[in-house]
């Protein structure tokens, strides 16, 4: 290599990707060492420490280790030079034919086309390029002011992830020749340099309204401070970026019209600490907090807490594990329509687990998606009567020691349930409704035929031996109870499954439609309904 990168440059080695933390001589060793960390702590042998004498420090524990200068060492390409080199063929020369192997083939068809240089010629005019993606590209630096704006100023949307850059000078400097920018993704880069120049910062995103940087380790504060640049920025995604703590202080830009904020793959565990954050937003209306390690939701302290406006919570895949928890998320979020709990305790093991679906729908009263399935307006009546049902046989006004204190503690909307549907603790109506929702019981057989068994499913399979019983509501739709089924047979994810329901002539049909309910589709008290299980 024709010289040595500078101290805080990003590197690409065989492919891997690292900051330079130290460039000189190690005890014990010959000749110049760069010390590496690497964006992926795998490929990394230690944390800038050898033979007990630190040489840098990294973000990520064991994330270093030392390589030797050489040609290896790429230090990437400009802007222009990486978007040419990938959308810009080669002219061939002015021969009018050329011989042309069709892909699909294997190399065995071969044909000749005519005037390609042409068609070359068209798609080499890169000012009608709307979307550009850069990935990998390994751009490292701006080019000669006014070039870029004159080759591709339609830019709407650019993907500048796994890129060598390592201030956001450089990614300004771009920017700002991209008049109509909207969507910037920066996935994967290392931010060494979060010194910001006001002046240039302040002209170039003035059009961005989505913003990714998802598996940069850049903090919540740090993220506050870019987008505080970004006066029209309505989307930013921060997934993977190790953050522990978001920070309670307002937002640097007033009146952010920021909406949707993506924390998927974090380590932020206080439910009260992030909602503080959050509060700061107040046009926010959709948060992912997937995979976040959230194992409890209190009640808020404050009204001024509160996410008035937020309609989509992801919390999927978390270790929620008390319904107190879904109680206390409805007055966080009182106009939440949409939520994801796939993947925590709550919803995956435990005694209730086949209740939790109308459960949730009863505690949560805006809910119109529940995991991705919509909540219709029968499947709300049924789940709030079986709630109603299910704490009358809990509670009693007139068993010996009955504290409704207790009741609404535990249960928060049992009252406006009650006023709602006109039914009480005790009365009759709530049996009748009993009968007529918790009864509903599938009778399943748990035999798994493979698939060349779904063929001879027209004819009579004889005695049905130990068959699992689901109960499930009549306004259920199949996909809802193909996920019940799964946990109750414990098939695993990888398998495939389909339904089939014994007709009373004594043939099978299979239940194909996803979105349809379980009424609709003609099941009922003692329905025998076969699973046939596909293995990967």
């Amino acid at each position: 290599m024709d010289s040595l990168p500078l101290v805080g440059g990003r590197i690409s080695y065989f492919g891997h990707l690292g900051t330079v933390k130290f460039i000189g001589e190690v005890e014990n060793t010959t000749g110049i060492w760069l010390g590496i960390e690497w964006d992926n702590p795998d490929r990394g042998k230690h944390d800038g420490v050898k033979d007990g004498k630190r040489y840098f420090s990294c973000r990520v524990s064991n994330a270093g280790s030392f390589i030797r200068p050489s040609a290896q060492v790429i230090r990437g390409v400009s802007f222009l030079q990486a978007l040419k080199a990938k959308y810009v063929e080669q002219f061939h020369g002015s021969a009018s034919q050329e011989k042309v192997i069709l892909g699909s083939s294997n190399g065995v068809i071969e044909v000749k086309a005519v005037n390609l240089d042409k068609i070359r010629s068209k798609f080499a005019n890169l000012g009608r390029l709307r979307e550009v993606s850069l990935e990998n590209e390994l751009v490292s630096r701006v080019d000669e002011s006014g070039l870029i704006r004159e080759t591709c100023p339609n830019v709407r949307g650019l993907d500048l992830s796994a890129s060598l850059f390592s201030t956001w000078g450089i990614v300004a400097d771009i920017a700002v020749e991209l008049p109509v920018l909207q969507r910037l993704a920066l996935n994967r880069n290392r931010f060494t340099e979060m010194t910001l120049d006001r002046s240039k910062m302040s002209t170039s995103f003035q059009s961005l309204t989505e913003l990714q940087l998802n598996g940069t380790l850049i903090s919540w504060r740090e993220m506050q401070q870019v987008t505080s640049f970004m006066p029209r920025l309505v989307s930013v995604e921060l997934g993977s970026n190790r953050i522990c703590e978001l920070g309670f202080s307002a937002p640097i830009i007033t009146h952010s019209q920021i909406r949707n904020i993506n924390l998927e793959g974090n380590q932020c565990k206080v439910w009260t600490r992030i909602c503080q954050s959050l509060s700061t937003y107040d046009q926010l209306e959709r948060v992912i907090l997937a995979s976040n390690e959230i194992d409890s939701i209190a009640p808020p302290a404050h009204n001024s807490l509160i996410l008035k406006k937020l309609e989509h919570i992801s919390l999927s895949s978390n270790n929620l594990k008390s319904w107190n928890d879904l109680d206390a998320l409805s007055i966080w979020c009182p106009s939440l329509t949409s939520l994801s709990v796939i993947g925590n305790p709550l919803v995956e093991s435990g005694d209730e687990i086949r209740y939790s679906r109308p459960f949730i729908i009863a505690r949560l009263p805006a809910l119109c998606t529940l995991d991705s399935t919509a909540v219709s307006a029968k499947e709300r009546t049924d789940s709030e009567l079986f709630y109603l049902s299910y704490l009358s046989r809990r509670f009693s006004l007139h068993e010996p020691g009955f504290e409704m204190a207790s009741l609404m503690r535990e249960h928060p909307r049992w009252e406006a349930l009650s006023k709602k549907h006109g039914t009480a603790l005790g009365m009759s109506g709530i049996s009748s409704h009993q009968d007529r929702l918790s009864r509903k019981l599938i009778g399943m057989g748990n035999e798994r035929p493979t698939v060349s068994k779904t063929h001879a499913l027209a004819r009579e399979i004889g005695e049905w031996m130990d068959p699992t019983t689901v109960r499930a509501l009549p306004t259920m739709s199949l996909k809802v109870f193909e996920h019940k089924v799964r946990k109750a047979l414990k098939i695993d994810k990888e398998s495939k499954t389909s339904f089939w329901l014994k007709m009373n002539d004594g043939t099978w049909a299979e239940l194909s439609d996803n979105f349809h309910d379980l009424d609709w589709l003609g099941l009922e008290t003692g329905s025998k309904v076969l699973c046939c299980v596909t293995t990967a």
